[in-house]
């Protein structure tokens, strides 16, 4: 019989059992934020409930205590990390299209990389919190002016790349204009009978336009 001390002795099956490898804090802390864009853009952010985020998550409701102090702090995350997403597949895409010389060809290109549609659900729920909240206003419109000098300085370098094109206006009007723009027709595109938004505000670019 083999000595329970002994080395080669393998133990029970539960002794050999390898330990779960735990998920990394960075992980969990996306997956979080990315079930948090889902179930605030769904369920409204009033109605949203913690361990509603959790379980789409794949954890416990205890993991989003372990990642953020309150609601309100997942919900400044959730933002801060929708405005990053936008910001980042703008930069790429300027980066890949910095020769183009039709920005209306580029305005195409930024709408038909995603569907804005969550996106855009997902910001009218913030922005009608922080309209019933005001304490959260100030992070709402912090992370909008992110999004705004984020838009500004790419339409900067796509037009210092480019003088050979007039905007028609000051660069930091042009930007905000397609910010607007950008919103307005996200926001009326169910009620516009298959108008390509994308289309729309590319035609507008393009209208006021014109070289040197």
């Amino acid at each position: 019989m083999t000595d329970a001390s002994d080395p080669a002795d393998p133990g029970t099956p539960e002794d050999r059992t390898a330990p779960v490898p735990r998920t990394p804090r960075s992980e969990v802390r996306e997956r979080l934020l990315a079930a948090g864009s889902r179930v605030f853009a769904e369920q409204g952010v009033h109605e949203a409930r913690l361990d509603a985020v959790a379980a789409a998550a794949g954890f416990s409701k205890g993991a989003v205590y372990s990642n953020f102090s309150s609601k309100e702090d997942l919900l400044a995350q959730v933002m801060q990390r929708a405005t990053n997403r936008v910001l980042q597949s703008l930069q790429e895409l300027i980066r890949i299209d910095i020769s183009a010389a039709d920005v209306g060809d580029v305005v195409r290109a930024a709408f038909g990389r995603h569907d804005q549609s969550a996106e855009f659900a997902l910001l009218s729920e913030l922005r009608a919190y922080a309209i019933r909240h005001p304490e959260f206003m100030p992070e709402f419109i912090r992370q909008r002016r992110t999004l705004q000098d984020g838009v500004r300085e790419l339409v900067h370098t796509w037009f210092t790349a480019h003088p050979e094109v007039d905007p028609g206006m000051p660069l930091d009007t042009f930007a905000t204009i397609l910010i607007a723009t950008n919103s307005g027709m996200v926001f009326d595109a169910p009620a516009l009978d298959g108008m390509n938004p994308g289309d729309a505000v590319a035609t507008m670019v393009e209208a006021v336009l014109r070289p040197r």
